[in-house]
C-alpha cells in the first residue's frame, strides 16, 4: 500500500512538472498580439487581468491551426478589469490579442498542460 501511494505521488509530480507557464504580458496598454506555441500539450489555460487602471480594450484568444489555416476564435473578454480565465484545447498554438485599449494595462499568462 505504501509503495502504491508513493507511486501515485511520484506520478502526479512528474505530470505537474510537464506543465509550461508562459508570461504573455506583464502590463500591456496598447494593441498587441502574442503567439504561444503549444504543440505537444493537451490543454491551454489563459488568464487575463487588469494590472493597472480600468482597461477598456478587448482581449481575444485564438487557436492557431497548422499549415497557415485561419485563426479560430476561442474566447473574447471585453474590458478585462476582472480576472478572466479561458480553458480549452491547446492545439498547435494559441494567439492572444489586445485591441482598442485606451486606459489601464492588462496582464496575461498561459499555462500549457
Amino acid at each position: 500500500l505504501l509503495a502504491l501511494i508513493l507511486a501515485v505521488i511520484l506520478a502526479s509530480t512528474a505530470f505537474a512538472a510537464t506543465d509550461k507557464v508562459v508570461s504573455i504580458w506583464t502590463a500591456q496598454g496598447t494593441n498587441a498580439s502574442a503567439s504561444v506555441a503549444s504543440d505537444g500539450y493537451q490543454t491551454a489555460q489563459v488568464t487575463v487581468w487588469a494590472v493597472s487602471g480600468s482597461p477598456d480594450g478587448t482581449v481575444r484568444i485564438y487557436s492557431q491551426a497548422p499549415s497557415g489555416a485561419p485563426l479560430v476564435l476561442l474566447a473574447t473578454y471585453a474590458t478585462p478589469s476582472a480576472v478572466k480565465t479561458f480553458r480549452g484545447p491547446a492545439g498547435t498554438g494559441i494567439v492572444v490579442t489586445l485591441t482598442g485599449n485606451t486606459t489601464g494595462t492588462v496582464g496575461a499568462v498561459a499555462v500549457l498542460k
